[in-house]
C-alpha cells in the first residue's frame, strides 16, 4: 500500500465500530464485534484456515489442490471452471528457521541456537561484528544499538527503527533488515556521514558507546531526514556516554538538523535523501530485489505476507504466528505449558525472570498483522502490536484535535518512558501484561490508558471476545488469553482538563518515583465545579491502590478554585495516600504525590492563583544545548598546541577499534563467570555445583582450593601491596555480598552465567551486615586511625575566634560506569607460560596477579592492553581480581578462557569510590575570614585497608588559607568490597566538603558567599595545608576575571528577582575556586620509540593507558613537534609488559604528561645518536638522514623511563566555576541554565581534546553530586541497585543547557611539561558547584516557607532530597495572595 499523509489523525487497518453513545461528553468503546470483523487480515479466516485454497485469477474460482505433499517450487494447473493455464508457487505451510538480512547479506538461523538467544548475542558470538558492544544486558546502558526494519502502521509500510540488540530475541528477526555499525562505513572504505561528523567533533573519547551513538542518528534520519536539535536531544536518551559529556556528541548530531545553532551552521551536513524506494509489487519498503524464500531468483517478492515459524529447540520452542486465528490456536493448545508472548522482549530488562530461557513456549506476535489496527472513527482503537514509539506518533500527531484533549499530555509522556530502543521496540500491550504480571511495576501506559477510561479487548484461544476496563484487567486471569486492542475515547466537549505527570532521578531513560494523571471535566465560569466524578490515579503508591476515590468523590460537584475546596481536597488526599514499602523513600513519594495533585490544580485553576504561584502548575522549561569552547593556540608550534581529534576517531566511530572483549580468541576459547556471595558478613558452609556441571556446555566448577600448587590465593600484589591479602576466591570468611566464591567455566558467556545461577550456596555464622557509616560509627567498627594531621593549634584558634559553627556533611559511593566492564583474555603459551589481554589501567600489576595466582616467573607471564573503554580508577586494581579469576580458569584447564563481566556482577564484585562524613568546628572572623578548623574524617573504606587510610587533608583546604588545621581520620571497617580510586579520589570529597563548609560561614554571617570566598583566597608565599609554599598562585586573578566573565552581579541579582516573583519554582547560582595539586610522585612510565629505516616512520610504545584521554594524539604531536617530522608518520603502538615493563598505573591525571616527557626525552636521546650523521648532511630529509644512521649502525630504538622526584606536588592548576541551577519546589526536579568554567590548563598539547575532558570530568562530578547513588540491602549487604535500573549517571537532558568551558590563555606552567597542566581531575571537582547552587535554590525555597536556618546538603542531591529540604507543606498549597 502507498503512503498517505494526514493532517492530524492517522487511520490504517480499520476496526468496525457501532454502538457508540456520547456519555458525559465522551464517545467510548460500547463492544462492537471487532474480532469477528478483523479475522481475515493477516492471511486467515476464522471457518476456512485448514484447507489451503487457489484463486484462478481470470474468474476467481476456488481451487482445492489435489491431497499429496507438495514440495517447495513453482506448479502449473488449468483453471476447471474457465479453463485459465496459471501457475502457482507452493511453499512450506511453516518454516523451521528465521531469516533475516545483516547488513545486505542473507542470514538462516534454526535450532543451532537456542530460542533465547538475542541479536546482539549472535553478533558477538560469531565473531565478525564486533562493533555493537554489550554491557548491561538490560536496555539501560545502550552500547547495543543497531537499526531493524519494523512494520510501521501510521505509514503501513516497513521502516528503519533503532532497537537494542541485547533484548531482541535472534528468532524475532525473521523478515527483518539489520543494520549495525558495521554496515555503514569504515576508515579504509569511506566513513558514513555520521561517522564523520561524530569523529570531527571529537565525540569518541574511550569510544565504547560511539558505534550506538551513530546507530542512534542513522535510526533518526532513517525516519526524519531533516530532523531539529529538539528531536536530536528527545532521540539520544538510550545511550550512556561517561567520557565525553555528551556536548561532542550532540554537536555532531546537530549538523544534521535543519534549525542548527549558529556556531555548527558551518558544518550543517548535507545528508543522502534517506527514504527507501517502495516495492511496485507490495508498495512496502524494497529490498532491491525479488526472491523466493529460499534466496533465489524468482517471481515472489520479500515483502510479501509473511510465513508461520515453528522452531523446535532443545530447551524450548519459538512460533510466530501470522495471524489471529493462528495465534489463537496456538493460546489454546498451550494455554497449560509455560509459555510467553513476545514482542519486544524488554520486560525481561526489567526483572530479568521474564527471560525467555524461562519459558517452554515463545510466542511471537509480532507478524500478526491485524493486531496492528487503527481507527480513530468514531471513538479510537488501537491494535496491541503498536509500539510505544508507534503510539507517541499517534498522539503527537493529534494533539490538537479538540476531540482528543488527552493528545497532548499521552505524546509528551510517552517521550520519557524508557528509552527511544526502548519505545521501538515495545508495544504497549506488553507494558501493561507487565503492571498485570507485577502490580509493584508503576507503569505509565497503564496509568495513561486508565486516565481516560481505557477498554482492553481480550481474546481467548476459543476465539471469545470480552472487553474489560483496565482495573479489571489486573484481576483477570490472562492464561491462554491475549490483549488485541485498546478502545479510547473522544470528546464532543471543550471542557475536559487532561494532565498526566512523571518524576524520577532524572529526566531521561527513568523508572518514575510517582507517576500521575488526573482526568477533570470542569465548569470554568462556575470557578472550575467539577461537574463529573473526576479521575485521580497515583503509580509508585501501592500495587492495588489505583484510583483515589475518596477524594474523587469528594471533588464531585465541587468548585475546584475554591480555596477550601481545594484546602479539603488535599486534606482527603493526604489521609489516602499510603504508600508502601518500595525502593524509593515513601515520606517523598507521598508528598510529591500530593505536590502533583497541587501542580494540576494550579495549571487548570491558572486564573485563580496570584501571579507567583501560577508557575507551579507547570515543569521545567529546558531548552536545547549550547555552548561555547574557549581556548588559544599557537600555530607556529603545530602540530603542538594544535586542537585535533584524536588520530583513532575514525576507527572508534565506525566500530573498528577493538576491546578486549572483541578480541575472538584461539579456537577453544571458553568463558568464566564469578559466583558471588549473597550475603555481607559470615562463612560459608556448603557450596553445590552439581546442577550447573549438569548443564550442557558447562566445562568446570572452579573453587578456592583449586588453586595450583605454588600459587597463592591472594589477588593484591604482594610486590606492590606488601603483607595485604585479598582472597581471590573465598575460602571460607565472607567480608561482603558479592564477594568471589567460584568460577564457572562454560562455552559460551550465557551458559556460564545461567549455570552460575544454579550453583547453591549456604553459610554459617551469618550476622547483620555493617554497610553505612552511621551504623559502623555506632558499632565502633573502625581500622587503625592513622596521625592526625595538625597545623598550628586549631582548637585554640577556633575557641578565640569571634564566630564558631559546627556541622556535619556527607558524601556517598559512586560506581565507575566505564561503559566497557571489567574484561580479560588469557591464553596459556606453548612454553608454560600465560599472554593475557585485560581491561586495565596497571599493566604491571596485572602481570605480578597473575604469576602469584599461577605459582609462575613473571617473566613468564605478558600482559597487553591498546584501549580501555574508560577507567575512571576502576581498572586501577580492581582488573587485578578480574585478571586472577581468568588465569585460574584457563591455568587450571590449560585452555584459553575469557572473562567479561556485565553491570550487575561488576557493581556487586568489585570496590567503589569511598563514601565519607565530615564531622567540623570552624572559627573565623566578622569578614568570614577562617582561623581554625578542626575536621574529624570518617572514611568508608570497605573490610580493609589495602588501598589507603581513607585520609583526604592534602585536599581539604581547596583554595582557601588557614592559619590552623587539625584533621582525624577515622578510617571505618564495613562488609562492603574494599574501596578504591575513582576519578579525582579523596580530592572530590574534600573540595566538596570545604566548599560546604564555607558555605555555612557564609550564611552564619548572612555574608554573600562569594565574598567569603575571595576574602580567604591564597595569594602567593602563602603555605597550604600540606606546608607547600605556594609559587605562581593566580586564585585571586582568576576568580576576578570569573566573576566579569559571567557577569555575576547581575545575574544574582536576576536569579533574586525570579524568586521573588515565583513561590514554586527557584533559581540559585554558585561560583567556587578550585586549586587542585598535581603530583608527579610515582609516576614511572617506560616509553620506547623506534624508527623504521625503509621509509622513516616512527613507532611508540609508551608505559600509559589509552582510555579515551587522547595520550596517544598527544604522544603523536608532541614527537612530530620534536622530531619535525609529520603526524602521518608516527603510530602509537599497543601497550605490553614487554615493551613497558615496569610502568606504574595510568591514573591521577599524570599519564598523558608524562608519557610526552617519556617522548621527549626518547626523542633527544635519538636526536644526540644522529646527530653526527645529520652535521653531515645538514639539508636532507627525514627519510635520507634514517638510512644514513641505519647504514652506520646506529641504534634507532630508544628506551626512556620516567622518574619523577617524590617531591609532593609538582604544581597546581588555580580555576573557577559558576553555576545556575533551577528547582521545581513541589517535586524536587532540578535542571541547570548555565554552566561557565575558567580552567588553568597552562598551554594545552591539544585544546581540543582536553575540553572534552573537561566536559566530560565535570558532567561525571554532577553523576556523584546529584543523582548516584548505592543503595544497599541492610540485612544482606547486597547492593539494590546494581544495574541500569535504578543507579542513574547523566544523560544528555541532565547538561546545563548552556555548557561553556574557558581554557586561561598566557598562563604557561614553567614547571610542566612543554608549559601545559593536568585536565582530568579538577575539572570533576568543580561539580561541587552544581549541588550549591541547587542547594541555594532551595535556601529561596525555605525562606518562603519560613525556615531560614543553616542545613546540610549531602552528596547525592537527588530530586527527593531536594523537594523535602524545601520543606513544603500542604498548607501553603493554596493560590496566593
Amino acid at each position: 500500500m502507498p503512503c498517505r499523509t494526514f493532517s492530524t489523525k492517522p487511520k490504517a487497518i480499520q476496526f468496525s465500530t457501532q454502538d457508540l453513545n456520547p456519555v458525559q461528553g465522551r464517545k467510548e468503546f460500547q463492544g462492537f464485534d471487532w474480532y469477528s470483523k478483523n479475522m481475515h487480515r493477516g492471511g486467515s479466516n476464522l471457518k476456512a484456515h485448514a484447507t489451503p485454497q487457489l484463486s484462478c485469477p481470470l474468474c476467481s474460482a476456488n481451487h482445492v489442490p489435489l491431497q499429496g505433499s507438495l514440495t517447495d517450487g513453482v506448479y502449473a494447473c488449468t483453471c476447471e471452471s474457465c479453463g485459465h493455464f496459471f501457475k502457482f508457487r507452493a511453499v512450506q505451510d511453516v518454516r523451521t528457521s528465521a531469516v533475516f538480512t545483516l547488513n545486505g547479506k542473507k542470514y538462516t538461523v534454526g535450532n543451532e541456537y537456542p530460542p533465547s538467544t538475542t541479536l546482539n548475542t549472535f553478533l558477538r558470538r560469531n565473531g565478525f561484528l564486533k562493533g555493537t558492544k554489550g554491557m548491561c544486558y538490560e536496555g539501560g546502558c545502550g552500547v547495543c544499538l543497531v537499526s531493524v526494519t519494523l512494520y510501521a502502521p501510521i505509514l503501513m509500510q516497513q521502516m528503519h527503527y533503532t532497537v537494542n540488540s541485547c533484548l531482541l530475541e535472534l528468532f524475532a528477526c525473521d523478515g527483518m533488515k539489520i543494520t549495525t555499525i558495521e554496515g555503514l562505513g569504515d576508515p579504509r572504505h569511506g566513513l558514513h556521514p555520521i561517522q564523520e561528523q561524530l569523529a570531527k567533533h571529537d565525540g569518541a573519547q574511550c569510544g565504547y558507546c560511539s558505534s550506538s551513538m551513530v546507530m542512534n542518528m542513522y535510526g533518526l534520519l532513517k525516519s526524519k531526514a531533516k530532523p531539529t536539535v529538539a528531536d536530536v536531544e528527545d532521540q539520544f536518551d538510550a545511550t550512556v556516554c561517561r567520557c565525553t559529556g555528551y556536548r561532542p556528541i550532540l554537536d555532531a548530531m546537530k549538523t544534521f538538523c535543519v534549525d542548527a545553532p549558529s556556531h555548527l551552521k558551518k558544518a550543517v551536513v548535507d545528508i543522502e535523501d534517506f527514504d527507501a524506494k517502495l516495492c511496485k509489487k507490495t508498495g512496502n519498503v524494497c529490498a532491491g530485489h525479488c526472491h523466493d524464500n529460499n534466496g533465489t531468483n524468482g517471481g515472489s517478492c520479500e515483502n510479501e505476507t509473511s510465513r508461520s515459524v515453528h522452531i523446535v529447540g532443545s530447551t524450548a520452542q519459538w512460533l510466530k504466528p501470522t495471524s489471529v486465528v493462528e495465534l489463537l490456536g496456538l493460546l489454546k493448545k498451550h494455554s497449560q505449558d509455560n509459555y510467553r508472548l513476545v514482542f519486544g522482549n524488554t520486560g525481561c530488562g526489567v526483572y530479568p525472570k521474564y527471560s525467555a530461557a524461562n519459558y517452554d513456549i515463545l510466542i511471537d506476535t509480532r507478524h500478526v498483522m491485524t493486531l496492528y489496527g487503527i481507527d480513530f472513527d468514531p471513538v479510537i482503537v488501537l491494535g496491541s502490536n503498536l509500539s510505544l514509539h508507534n503510539l507517541w506518533e499517534l498522539f503527537d500527531r493529534t494533539s490538537t484535535d479538540p476531540s482528543i484533549p488527552y493528545g497532548r499530555a499521552f505524546s509528551e509522556h510517552i517521550k520519557y518512558i524508557a528509552a527511544s530502543g526502548i519505545r521501538n521496540m515495545a508495544c504497549w500491550a506488553g507494558n501493561v501484561m507487565l503492571k498485570h504480571l507485577e502490580p509493584s511495576f508503576p507503569s505509565d501506559i497503564f496509568l495513561l490508558l486508565e486516565s481516560v477510561g481505557t477498554k482492553l479487548i481480550i481474546l481467548d484461544g476459543d476465539g471469545n471476545r470480552s472487553e474489560v476496563t483496565m482495573p479489571d484487567f489486573l484481576k483477570l486471569d490472562m492464561k491462554g488469553k491475549v490483549i488485541a486492542a485498546m478502545a479510547l475515547p473522544t470528546y464532543d466537549t471543550q471542557d475536559i482538563y487532561i494532565r498526566t505527570y512523571k518524576q524520577g532521578l532524572r529526566l531521561q531513560q527513568c523508572v518514575a518515583y510517582v507517576n500521575a494523571a488526573f482526568n477533570f471535566q470542569l465548569d470554568a465560569k462556575s470557578n472550575y465545579t467539577v461537574k463529573t466524578k473526576p479521575t485521580i490515579l497515583f503509580g509508585g503508591i501501592s500495587a492495588t491502590m489505583i484510583h483515589f476515590s475518596a477524594t474523587e468523590n469528594y471533588l464531585t460537584g465541587k468548585a475546584l478554585g475554591d480555596p477550601l475546596v481545594l484546602k479539603g481536597a488535599l486534606k482527603t488526599l493526604e489521609e489516602e495516600i499510603k504508600p508502601e514499602p518500595a525502593f524509593f523513600n515513601p515520606q517523598y513519594r507521598k508528598s510529591l504525590a500530593l505536590s502533583l495533585f497541587y501542580k494540576f490544580v494550579l495549571d487548570v485553576c491558572k486564573v485563580k492563583a496570584s501571579a507567583a504561584y501560577v508557575s507551579g502548575g507547570t515543569g521545567l522549561t529546558r531548552t536545547p544545548v549550547v555552548g561555547t569552547q574557549d581556548y588559544g593556540t599557537r600555530p607556529e608550534e603545530y602540530p603542538l598546541t594544535q586542537a585535533m581529534p584524536k588520530t583513532t576517531a575514525a576507527y572508534l566511530t565506525s566500530g573498528v577499534a577493538q576491546y578486549v572483549d572483541d578480541v575472538n580468541g584461539p579456537p577453544g576459547l571458553l568463558f568464566a563467570v564469578p559466583v558471588l556471595s549473597t550475603i555481607g558478613c559470615g562463612s560459608l558452609d556448603t557450596v553445590d555445583a552439581s546442577q550447573a556441571l549438569e548443564m550442557p556446555g558447562v566445562v568446570a566448577f572452579l573453587k578456592a582450593s583449586d588453586i595450583p600448587s605454588g600459587g597463592v590465593n591472594n589477588w593484591r600484589p604482594l610486590g606492590l601491596f606488601g603483607g595485604q591479602v585479598e582472597e581471590l576466591l573465598s575460602s571460607g570468611p565472607i567480608l561482603y555480598a558479592g564477594q568471589p566464591i567460584g568460577i564457572i567455566v562454560a562455552d559460551y558467556r550465557e551458559t556460564a552465567t545461567a549455570a552460575a545461577a544454579k550453583v547453591k550456596v549456604t553459610y554459617k555464622d551469618v550476622k547483620k551486615p555493617i554497610v553505612t557509616i552511621e551504623d559502623a560509627i555506632k558499632q565502633k567498627s573502625f581500622h587503625p586511625n592513622p596521625e592526625p594531621w595538625k597545623i598550628g593549634d586549631a582548637k585554640k584558634a577556633i575557641a578565640e575566634a569571634p564566630h564558631q559553627i559546627s556541622g556535619q556533611i556527607k558524601c556517598g559511593e559512586q560506581y565507575h560506569f566505564h561503559m566497557e566492564t571489567q574484561s580479560c583474555l588469557c591464553v596459556p603459551t606453548d612454553d608454560g607460560g600465560v599472554e593475557v589481554l585485560a581491561s586495565t589501567q596497571w599493566l604491571d600489576g596485572v602481570l605480578e596477579v597473575v604469576a602469584q595466582v599461577l605459582g609462575l616467573k613473571q617473566s613468564q607471564v605478558t600482559v597487553e592492553n591498546r584501549r580501555l573503554g574508560g577507567g575512571f580508577g576502576g581498572k586501577i586494581t580492581q582488573n587485578f581480581l578480574v585478571s586472577g579469576l581468568c588465569a585460574l580458569a584457563s591455568g587450571s584447564l590449560g585452555l584459553p578462557v575469557k572473562m567479561h563481566l556485565d553491570i550487575h556482577t561488576n557493581m556487586k564484585m568489585c570496590a567503589l569510590r569511598m563514601a565519607y562524613l565530615l564531622g567540623y568546628q570552624i572559627g573565623f572572623d566578622d569578614n568570614g575570614k577562617l582561623l581554625g578548623i578542626n575536621a574529624d574524617v570518617y572514611a568508608d573504606l570497605g573490610f580493609g585497608t589495602a588501598e589507603g587510610d581513607g585520609s583526604i587533608y592534602a585536599w581539604l583546604d581547596n583554595a582557601y588559607f588557614c592559619p590552623n588545621w587539625l584533621v582525624n581520620t577515622h578510617p571505618l571497617k564495613t562488609n562492603k568490597a574494599l574501596a578504591t580510586a575513582c576519578r579525582a579520589p579523596g580530592s572530590t570529597p574534600a573540595i566538596f566538603f570545604m566548599e560546604s563548609m564555607i558555605e555555612h560561614v557564609a550564611r552564619y554571617l548572612g555574608k554573600d558567599e562569594v565574598a567569603v570566598r575571595q576574602a580567604n583566597l591564597y595569594v602567593n608565599g602563602q603555605k597550604t595545608i600540606t606546608e607547600r609554599t605556594l609559587q605562581y598562585c593566580t586564585l585571586q586573578d582568576v576568580v576576578k576575571q570569573h566573576i566579569t566573565d559571567v557577569n555575576y552581579a547581575q545575574r544574582k541579582a536576576d536569579v533574586e528577582q525570579f524568586n521573588k516573583n515565583n513561590r514554586w519554582k527557584k533559581r540559585g547560582l554558585a561560583l567556587m575556586p578550585n586549586m587542585f595539586g598535581i603530583s608527579w610522585a610515582g609516576g614511572t612510565y617506560t616509553t620506547q620509540l623506534m624508527v623504521y629505516h625503509g621509509d622513516g616512520s616512527v613507532a611508540i610504545a609508551h608505559g600509559g593507558i589509552d582510555m579515551g584521554q587522547g595520550i596517544n594524539t598527544k604522544v603523536m604531536q608532541v614527537c612530530a613537534y620534536e622530531l619535525k617530522i609529520p603526524m602521518d608518520k608516527i603510530r602509537v603502538k599497543k601497550s605490553s609488559t614487554v615493551n613497558n615493563a615496569n610502568s606504574t598505573t595510568s591514573g591521577g591525571s599524570i599519564t598523558s604528561e608524562l608519557a610526552c616527557q617519556g617522548v621527549i626525552e626518547c626523542c633527544a636521546i635519538l636526536q644526540k645518536r644522529m646527530a653526527p650523521v645529520k652535521a653531515t648532511m645538514p639539508d636532507s630529509t627525514w627519510e635520507d638522514l634514517v638510512k644514513k644512521c641505519f647504514d652506520s649502525q646506529i641504534d634507532m630504538t630508544v628506551s626512556y623511563m620516567t622518574a619523577p622526584p617524590n617531591k609532593g606536588y609538582q604544581y597546581m592548576t588555580f580555576s573557577a566555576a559558576s553555576v545556575e541551577a533551577e528547582i521545581d519546589v513541589l517535586t524536587g526536579q532540578y535542571q541547570f541554565r548555565q554552566m561557565d568554567m575558567l580552567y588553568d590548563c597552562g598551554e594545552s598539547m591539544n585544546p581540543e581534546l582536553d575540553i572534552g575532558q573537561a566536559e566530560g570530568g565535570f558532567v561525571m562530578g554532577m553523576g556523584y553530586h546529584l543523582t548516584e547513588e548505592i543503595v544497599y540491602d541492610p540485612n544482606t549487604g547486597e547492593i539494590l541497585n546494581a544495574g541500569t535500573w535504578n543507579y542513574k549517571p547523566p544523560m544528555p537532558k541532565d547538561l546545563p543547557m548552556n555548557f561553556n568551558f574557558k581554557f586561561q590563555r598566557n598562563r604557561p606552567n614553567p614547571v610542566g611539561v612543554l608549559r601545559s597542566k593536568a585536565i582530568a581531575e579538577p575539572s570533576l571537582t568543580m561539580a561541587s558547584g552544581a549541588l550549591l547552587a541547587v542547594k541555594h535554590a532551595i535556601e529561596a525555597a525555605r525562606a518562603d516557607a519560613g525556615h531560614t536556618e543553616y542545613f546540610a546538603l549531602d552528596a547525592p542531591a537527588t530530586p527527593e532530597k531536594v523537594q523535602l529540604l524545601c520543606m513544603s507543606s500542604t498548607d501553603d498549597f493554596t493560590f496566593g495572595k
